[in-house]
């Protein structure tokens, strides 16, 4: 379809594919992330605690949060005074490996009633004041001098918004991965075609106008395989905050404001 200099290309009201309560196109992501871990390290630290538990929940969470909150966390470290304890990937690299082999952590994490993304902020800090006092007893069995800040000033600085990026990293990790596995699934079921369009759309931001020559689909299918998708995504999306501690429902509007 060919359209003059002039002519609207905004989508019509009557093409609209965006489920009530789920966030708008174009969605914040870059590409979906169809990978399990995101570094060699992580997946040689998950081999590890393979072998040393041999329960299925708590390996299950181990993989969850290595998957899912590597690069938040690590984010979080970036933009808080962590940043001056240790690089930012290997204090989380180091936390993940000290709380994840204790056999008692998923227990406790259940005990603690907590969501799993608050649960896992406070778990780095304490870490971190644990390599501050570490570091600090070593150096007073050589006789250094300290050179570094006490444990009790060890938290975000409100200044960073340290926990305001932790948030949304946290937010388009999820989404990332839950598109990661509509997309398998979509494409194991010869549905291809329907991701085709939804990526085009509510990934990359192209209109329906300018996919219609392209994919050689009118703007009515495009739109119905688009809303078709986004609510299995967002049923995924509610499925993977099953994870998350809370309520799931209540956790998806938290997902939908921070990616607005």
């Amino acid at each position: 379809m060919t359209m003059s200099p002039g002519e609207d290309r905004t989508e019509p009201a009557e093409f609209a594919s965006d489920d009530t309560g789920f966030p708008r196109a174009p969605l914040p992501i870059s590409r979906p992330r169809a990978d399990h871990f995101p570094t060699t390290q992580l997946t040689t630290l998950l081999s590890e605690l393979r072998t040393l538990h041999g329960d299925d929940a708590h390996m299950r969470l181990a993989e969850t949060i290595m998957r899912r909150y590597a690069e938040p966390l690590a984010i979080y470290a970036r933009g808080s005074t962590l940043r001056d304890i240790a690089e930012p990937d290997e204090l989380v690299h180091g936390y993940f490996a000290h709380a994840l082999a204790d056999a008692t952590f998923l227990d406790r994490y259940l005990a603690s009633g907590m969501r799993l993304r608050r649960w896992l902020m406070n778990g780095i800090l304490l870490h971190a004041r644990s390599v501050i006092r570490d570091r600090s007893r070593a150096r007073r069995r050589e006789g250094a001098p300290l050179e570094i800040a006490p444990p009790s000033t060890i938290t975000a600085t409100p200044e960073s918004n340290a926990e305001s990026a932790f948030d949304r990293a946290w937010a388009l990790a999820l989404l990332s991965e839950a598109c990661g596995s509509v997309e398998q699934a979509l494409i194991a079921e010869g549905r291809d075609r329907a991701w085709t369009v939804f990526r085009r759309h509510a990934i990359d931001g192209r209109s329906y106008v300018d996919l219609e020559q392209e994919l050689g689909l009118g703007r009515q299918q495009m739109a119905d395989l688009v809303r078709g998708v986004t609510r299995r995504l967002r049923a995924r999306v509610l499925e993977l905050l099953e994870d998350e501690g809370g309520d799931a429902a209540d956790q998806l509007r938290e997902v939908i404001r921070l990616l607005s």
